[in-house]
């Protein structure tokens, strides 16, 4: 057994405990957490200063673009964003398996015990095979081509049976309501059944612009392509009223991911249809991107179930949720940590059902992380993590 005191226990299923102590058994399985010393000397008590949580899910990666680090531009917007992508992706000097190696041991090491990651190909099963990390691999489909929407159909599944038979739990997902077509998306629906689901969700202004009123950048760039984006332009819908509301349940699971430009009818919308919505920020990556974050104080006061994700390394730099919690932070100082945390852990392992994590409930085993450098309950700009269990 191990005792562990800190100036501040956050156990997230109950309130911090200061001066706690968090009992586990030695392959970290949490046996309760209090604020009473040992009665006994038989084991000594690893004391720390500063705050320790559970480990963090990180509920929005992309791996397999790791080895882009630098290559985008910082604020040139989502429809540029999206359209360098797929070119520098092939361009890149550095070699993506070993980015994508890189990039899960920093994960670990930044506290991270949970991922969910969007995967467009199998290039990264071997890395999540081998890892410390729980891995659940969102495969990622889209494309506007409705007669090709059977064959990209086909693809997905079986790179999900490819994942599946590698014994790592994977789903069948849509990239963005903007990226597909109504044939590709009912196709990934009709073969979900009941999977965990994710989705790009107004990222960024010309998403609503191109579903509402039939221009804005993301239109002139698929236009400028050839492609064909009349599913969207017709009738004036929301990109929820085209790609969620007419397809799912209202007992679908579903993550949401950024909702940057989500307003509150939006946002009441989605909560009055689901049951179980879950909202991504991936704060970093938005302020990359589009120089934004999203309305946090909106999104509390909905009371949302809120997580945290780090997006990708094209559009960051780094893969750390404590880095992602302290531009929150920096930006919203009114947030409790507290909160943060449960954002960034129990919220996060709750959306994939992942009951031992997320918190130091009896029996749990969700890893044990210290952070450090501290003012109180507040993190600042030298907070630190270190992994003890």
């Amino acid at each position: 057994m191990r005792i562990i005191q800190a100036s501040y226990i956050l156990p997230l299923n109950t309130a911090p405990i200061k001066n706690g102590y968090l009992y586990i058994e030695d392959d970290g399985t949490v046996i309760h957490v209090n604020d009473v010393a040992p009665i006994t000397n038989q084991f000594e008590v690893e004391v720390y200063k500063g705050i320790i949580c559970p480990g963090f899910v990180n509920t929005h990666c992309h791996l397999e673009l790791s080895h882009m680090k630098g290559l985008m531009p910082i604020g040139s917007g989502l429809p540029k964003f999206v359209s360098q992508i797929p070119q520098l992706r092939k361009t890149s000097n550095l070699d993506p398996l070993e980015s994508i190696k890189e990039a899960d041991r920093n994960m670990y090491q930044s506290g991270i015990v949970a991922v969910g990651d969007i995967s467009n190909t199998t290039e990264s099963i071997n890395v999540k095979k081998d890892s410390a990390i729980r891995y659940h691999s969102f495969v990622e489909q889209f494309g506007l081509d409705k007669s090709k929407a059977d064959n990209l159909l086909c693809e997905g599944v079986k790179i999900v049976e490819e994942y599946r038979s590698s014994d790592l739990s994977a789903s069948l997902v849509p990239h963005a309501p903007y990226s597909l077509s109504p044939q590709l998306l009912k196709g990934i629906y009709s073969n979900s059944n009941g999977q965990l689901l994710t989705i790009h969700h107004q990222e960024t202004s010309s998403e609503k612009d191109l579903f509402l009123k039939s221009k804005g950048e993301l239109a002139e760039l698929f236009l400028s392509k050839g492609l064909d984006i009349s599913s969207q332009l017709e009738g004036g819908k929301n990109s929820a009223q085209y790609a969620l509301l007419p397809y799912l349940s209202k007992q679908q699971k579903l993550l949401l991911v950024h909702n940057t430009f989500s307003d509150s009818a939006d946002i009441e919308e989605i909560e009055t249809h689901f049951s179980l919505a879950y909202w991504c920020t991936c704060p970093k990556a938005n302020w990359y991107i589009e120089q934004r974050l999203p309305n946090y104080d909106l999104w509390r006061e909905k009371n949302l179930k809120i997580t945290i994700g780090t997006d990708s390394l094209a559009s960051n730099d780094s893969l750390s949720i404590i880095e992602e919690i302290k531009m929150i932070q920096k930006n919203f100082p009114h947030i409790p940590t507290n909160e943060l945390l449960i954002w960034a852990c129990k919220n996060g392992a709750e959306f994939f059902n992942y009951d031992e994590l997320g918190s130091f409930k009896t029996g749990s085993k969700p890893g044990v992380v210290l952070i450090e450098h501290v003012d109180g309950l507040q993190l600042t700009e030298n907070s630190k993590v270190t992994v003890l269990v």
